[in-house]
Order: structure tokens, then sequence, then C-alpha cells
């Protein structure tokens, strides 16, 4: 019977290693495409000797390909993974799986704190701290929400306190936003308009390494507490009864969640519907086993944003649509389903 059990455990772990590659096979042509896709149009070989061989490469190509489209595809993969897994580790802590950073209200706090810096204006900075001003704010009222959020939850000591706090949130800083429109300059409301439907245009390869070294810090601290947070979706009292302390681990993943979103969207604007739809079908594709659904989140979440980016820049009846635009028609059909699911 042991035996049995090992051939079949293996067995299971050897079809999520081969999804987990499947899932990167996928997201390497989304960003062979995403490099691809634009206005200019480039040649296969354009592509690789600019990349690889950038001596040979031409002017104009080198600028499409170092300074436009190789920031902005890295980005998408970049972002998108970090609002894969902080709406995964959400789901997790909290056991709902309409919990992420967009219904919590922290995208819409950036997007208010985007919106503040733009218009307080800080004209006698330098041309430098002036592109950072409106990312630094945004990733200050994205971290300041979500840790608000969560001490209205730790206060009362219910999970479902969060959600709803969240959603208050979300209504806050929307209706914040709003009323800029009735005061600020019609170029100032241009730029907050179009911060707030996110986008991945002006992304820098320095904006690409911030986010990345986020991630490469927490992403392992949220794999070293794979097992306890795989025992937490079984539920709280079977987590306690394998001696986790489930206080201290939501505490911990909650603080991790917050800086990965803050610094994914603080770059970008808001994007909604990665960190809700990309939990959803990794845990489909891989199971719940948190050593796996982790890195399949990850996976899931860069391919969503980068088919996004590709989709945003493809022209549709003529006219690009915002990215935001594209998340959210493949993102409302999925939360519909997800309510449907919990009805049930």
């Amino acid at each position: 019977m042991s035996a049995a059990r090992n051939v079949l455990y293996r067995s299971v772990t050897t079809r999520k290693l081969l999804c987990l590659v499947g899932l990167f096979a996928l997201l390497a042509l989304c960003f062979y495409q995403n490099m691809m896709t634009g206005a200019s149009s480039l040649s296969v070989r354009d592509l690789f000797t600019a990349l690889f061989q950038a001596a040979a490469a031409t002017e104009k190509i080198h600028i499409i390909v170092w300074t436009v489209r190789l920031p902005n595809a890295l980005m998408a993969i970049l972002a998108g993974a970090g609002l894969a897994v902080a709406g995964m580790e959400m789901q997790t802590i909290l056991n709902n799986s309409l919990a992420s950073p967009y219904t919590l209200g922290i995208s819409s706090a950036a997007s208010f704190g985007a919106a503040l810096s733009l218009v307080l204006g800080y004209s006698v900075l330098s041309e430098t701290l002036q592109n950072y001003i409106t990312p630094i704010f945004a990733f200050v009222f994205a971290l300041g929400s979500s840790m608000l959020v969560y001490a209205v939850g730790k206060i009362k000591k219910d999970r479902a306190t969060i959600i709803l706090a969240g959603i208050a949130m979300n209504f806050l800083f929307t209706g914040l936003n709003s009323v800029f429109s009735y005061f600020v300059p019609d170029e100032t409301l241009r730029g907050i308009t179009n911060w707030s439907y996110g986008s991945l245009v002006g992304a820098t390869l320095l904006e690409d390494a911030i986010v990345f070294a986020v991630l490469l810090v927490c992403v392992p601290l949220l794999l070293r507490e794979s097992w306890k947070l795989t025992s937490l979706s079984m539920g709280e009292q079977t987590a306690k009864a394998l001696g986790v302390d489930v206080s201290k681990l939501r505490t911990k993943m909650m603080i991790l969640v917050s800086v990965i979103t803050a610094v994914s969207v603080c770059f970008i604007g808001t994007i909604g519907f990665i960190g809700l739809v990309a939990p959803y079908i990794a845990k489909r594709i891989i199971g719940q086993e948190q050593r796996f659904y982790i890195p399949a989140a990850l996976l899931v979440g860069a391919i969503l944003l980068s088919a996004a980016s590709i989709l945003s820049k493809t022209p549709i009846f003529g006219v690009t649509f915002a990215i935001a635009l594209i998340t959210n028609m493949i993102g409302i059909p999925f939360l519909l389903i997800l309510i449907l699911q919990n009805k049930r």
C-alpha cells in the first residue's frame, strides 16, 4: 500500500511539474509576441539582432527594442506575476475566492495616491524626481490602505470584516478620485484618467529591476511558508490542529502581499482582475498545494497581463485600447462565475 501511495504521489508531482513547464513555455511565447507587437513592425531577425547583437542593430531598432518594448514586456511579466501571487495569498489567508488587490481597494488607493501627486505638482523638483513622485505616492497609499484594512479586521477578529473594509476603501478612494475631476485643470485630469486606466507604456528597465527585486525577496518568503499556507487552505481549525499560529501567519502574509501589490501597481496604474482571475486558473490547473500553486499563479498572472498587453497594442476597429479595459473584459466573466459558484 505504501509503495502504491509513493507511485501515486510521484505521478501527481510529475503532472504538476509538467504543467509548470507548459505554463513557462506559454509565457515565453507571450513574451516573444509582446516584443513583436506594436506600431512599428519588426522582423524576427531585427528583434534577435537588437537583443543579442546590439552593435549590429540600427539606432531606431535599438531604441524600439531596448527603450520601449523590452521594459514594457518585462513589466507585464513582473507586475502580472506580483498581482497574481498577491491575490492568491489574499484568498488563502481570508478563505475567500473573491479577495484580490482590486476588490480590497488597494489598487484604488494607489490610484488616489497617484492622482494626489499629479494635483500637487511638485514643479520645483528635478525632472527625474518628478517621474518618481507619482509611483512613490501610489506605493504609500496602496500600502497604507492595505494595512488599514487588515487593522480593521484584526480589531474585529473576523475575516469577513476585512473584505467589507476593503470594499469600503475601494468606494472611498474611487469617490475621492472623482472629486478631483471637478476642480483640476484638463491637463492634470487627463493624467489622472490615464493613470487610473493602467498602462505599461513608459516603463523603464530601472522600474522593472525594482519590481523584480521586491519579488525576489518576497516570493521565497512565501514559499518558505508554503506548508503552513497549504494547511490553512484546508481550514483554520485544521491549520491550528497542525500547530500553525494562524494569526501570526496572516499578519506576515498580509504584510508581504501588501508590499508586492503596492510595488506592482505603483508604476503601471490600476490593473484590475489579474489578482482575481490568475489564482482561479492556477488553482484549477495545479491545485492548492502551495509549493506548486505559488509558481503556477506567478506564471498565469504573467501570461494574462502579457496577453492583455498584446491585445491592447493590436488595433481593433482601427483603435487601440487601454490595458485595464482588456483586463476588465477578461475579469468580469470570471467574477460572475465565482459569484455563482460561491452561491452554490
